[in-house]
């Protein structure tokens, strides 16, 4: 009987160094960048900041000029935006945070 909790006992720690070892941190996804999507495609952008605070976030366009990336964001804040879309039409965007995603590589 003893045997018996013995080997279930090293079998239950080989499972989970087994399991351990299968997710290491370069296997976990990290969110990095932010971004928010755009109703058109854009050309530049002409503004970007917090709308409390006024200061500016560094941000760029996405390849596909759908959304605006937006770097070292700080959650819960609402952000300003001013955009020059592909027509040349102009339009300045407030977005909350519950429409600011995650962009996960």
């Amino acid at each position: 009987m003893v045997k018996l909790f013995f080997l279930i006992g090293v079998f239950i720690c080989i499972h989970f160094n087994l399991i351990a070892s299968t997710t290491d941190s370069s296997s976990i996804q990290r969110v990095k960048d932010y971004q928010i999507s755009l109703p058109h495609p854009a050309k530049e952008i002409k503004l970007l900041l917090y709308d409390k605070s006024f200061l500016p976030i560094q941000g760029k366009l996405s390849e596909d000029k759908k959304s605006v990336i937006l770097k070292n964001y700080e959650q819960g804040n609402r952000v300003r935006i001013k955009v020059v879309y592909d027509d040349g039409t102009e339009e300045e965007i407030l977005k909350s945070p519950c429409f600011i995603d995650p962009v996960v590589l």
